[in-house]
């Protein structure tokens, strides 16, 4: 069922690609748009579902994905589709080590009960409104009071795959994030194959990523599953851009880059930044250099705007919403580098050292400068060198900034330039090699020895991706939690854990955290999202009790005026996690035992 699901996602991003996409390219580069365009239409697809009022029960959601299939049929039908041999080898190839990748990204995701982390729990809450709802929500009530307004290309796919799967909700968010997670390193591949033109630098930098860097499966101990869609479509979108500088067959690719950048605007606006910024780099590196010929370099480089206004059109209608609802702290800003001190201060850089980390990744920084720095060098790839020192600046943790965006928020996206570098510089070894001996067989075996090297070096350091520190849910949470659902009012609210996160806010320690998402009973705090509200009075009642809940270690008066005033009825505990703890509970009158699974304890608040 999960993988007849997983097709059944691909099915819009089939039918786009059977009426719009080329015969003439690379058939993984094909996969990978399908793949693309399939986030990117079934976000399109619930924004108009929104705008229009209309809710879908499963009647209405097969009917729709029938329409789709028999689009992809009637189209393919149309437009056969015949491989050619030189890519007959190299697809069935490809699709193994694509489905290597998912084995490996499923692998890391082992004995995992629920997402972790704090995102993945408002990820989780959006996704269960949604499936509730037949569609976007307007507001998150009853379990939020606040409007939504979040980017949400990932939920729309998401959803459509729990609905079809029938997997329980938190266990259909883990595999359809990990797949979504390998199908970055085929995007990466078709990134690649749009700068060298040539499969096999473009392979070696998908094997990479899929393979030997930290970054992007360390997404999953921290639930980036709206980052993960958006590096799906990012690198789609830059080579479509580069290649309509290229091609004289642009209406097609103008419309297939336009409805990426929607669906890319729609799933990550970070992404979608990103982006932006290559594209004004694009312009900038395409123009300049043709200035005596002004109109027939803005007629050249037209589709790539036009693709770009298009993208902004379809997604407009949800980013105006977003405009309306978003908080004053999340506008853009922008801040210069500060004192001398602020630069040497040591433990911004062991941050950003550790986002980089393992020592295979940091070695694997050589070779990439080295390849960005020949790139620099080179007409035809001075747009991605650009973009890509332009990401090395920005994570230097040297006291600039443009807000909201964090320095380490470039240095987590950074293993895109750093795997495309360093593979071009394996295949560039590798052909000077081979032509100074007299070797062809050189040109590809070096890049293959070296990139076998690397992801021999870094698949065990990342086999146990995830952090235990981000494991919130445990087997025992996950026992507790359905107990609570079975056996707690439905207007039950509950005392948890809490400690400091960032930006003023704090969230759960444990699996009570999950109590709202998961039970839709509410909880101190009703995860971090309570921030996104558009209320300032909501978000600081929510932060306050976050804090005194942070500090309460016993039944004291700080304790029981907490639970006056957030209405509390009920307390949730693990052993050994966060200030109040069962010991601290023996005796107080009033709150009583009822729940008791391994080290997971409930209480009752009963005031006597």
């Amino acid at each position: 069922m999960s993988a007849l699901a997983m097709l059944a996602v691909l099915l819009p991003g089939l039918a786009w690609w059977a009426w719009l996409g080329s015969r003439e390219q690379d058939p993984l580069v094909s996969l990978a748009q399908i793949f693309g365009a399939s986030l990117a239409v079934n976000a399109l697809l619930a924004e108009g579902l929104f705008l229009l009022g209309i809710r879908l029960n499963l009647a209405g959601l097969l009917a729709i994905l029938g329409a789709f299939m028999g689009l992809a049929i009637f189209g393919l039908i149309r437009r056969p589709y015949h491989f050619k041999k030189k890519y007959r080898f190299h697809l069935i190839i490809g699709l193994a080590l694509l489905g290597l990748t998912v084995a490996w990204r499923l692998y890391q995701a082992r004995g995992l009960s629920l997402p972790p982390w704090v995102d993945s729990q408002h990820h989780f809450l959006i996704l269960r409104v949604i499936l509730e709802q037949g569609g976007l929500p307007e507001t998150l009530a009853p379990y939020l009071p606040m409007p939504f307004y979040y980017h949400y290309g990932f939920h729309a796919s998401a959803a459509l795959f729990a609905s079809l799967s029938r997997l329980p909700l938190g266990r259909a968010m883990l595999v359809y994030g990990q797949v979504l997670n390998a199908g970055i390193s085929l995007s990466l591949y078709a990134l690649g194959k749009a700068l060298w033109q040539d499969w096999r630098p473009a392979a070696a930098g998908a094997l990479l990523v899929g393979f030997a860097t930290r970054m992007p499966a360390y997404y999953l101990s921290w639930g980036r599953y709206t980052l993960t869609a958006g590096l799906v479509l990012l690198p789609l979108a830059m080579g479509l851009a580069m290649h309509l500088l290229q091609s004289t067959h642009t209406r097609k690719n103008t419309l297939t880059l336009g409805l990426i950048a929607a669906g890319l605007l729609l799933s990550h606006y970070f992404a979608a930044f990103l982006l932006a910024l290559f594209l004004v780099l694009l312009a900038l590196v395409y123009l300049v250099p043709r200035w005596d010929r002004p109109l027939t370099a803005l007629l050249r480089i037209a589709p790539v705007v036009l693709a770009a206004g298009l993208g902004l059109l379809l997604a407009g209608p949800w980013l105006l919403r977003v405009a309306e609802f978003s908080p004053a702290s999340t506008r853009v800003s922008i801040s210069l580098p500060g004192s001398m001190a602020t630069l040497l201060e040591g433990e911004r850089w062991n941050y950003l050292w550790s986002l980089l980390s393992p020592p295979s990744n940091h070695w694997l920084l050589l070779p990439a400068g080295a390849g960005l720095i020949l790139g620099l060098a080179q007409k035809k790839r001075a747009c991605f060198a650009t973009w890509s020192l332009a990401i090395v600046v920005l994570m230097l943790p040297l006291g600039q900034g443009l807000g909201p965006f964090r320095p380490d928020h470039f240095a987590i996206v950074s293993f895109l330039p750093v795997a495309v570098w360093a593979a071009w510089l394996f295949w560039q070894v590798g052909c000077w090699l081979g032509k100074r001996l007299g070797l062809d067989w050189l040109k590809l075996a070096l890049p293959t020895i070296l990139v076998c090297a690397w992801i021999a070096w870094g698949l065990p350091l990342s086999a146990n991706i995830v952090n235990p520190v981000t494991t919130f849910a445990t087997p025992a949470d996950l026992r507790a939690l359905d107990w609570v659902e079975a056996h707690t009012p439905e207007d039950a609210h509950f005392f948890i854990n809490t400690a400091y996160w960032l930006n003023d806010t704090y969230r759960g320690v444990d699996g009570g955290g999950w109590l709202l998402p998961y039970t839709s009973r509410w909880s101190l705090v009703p995860t971090v999202f309570y921030t996104f509200s558009p209320e300032a009075d909501y978000r600081r009642e929510m932060r306050g009790w976050g804090e005194r809940a942070a500090e309460i270690r016993s039944c004291t008066d700080d304790f029981w005026q907490l639970v006056g005033e957030a209405n509390l009825d009920h307390v949730y505990i693990r052993e050994g996690v966060g200030g109040l703890q069962p010991e601290s509970l023996i005796g107080c009158a009033g709150v009583n035992p009822i729940y008791r699974n391994e080290k997971v304890w409930i209480y009752q608040i009963t005031g006597d």
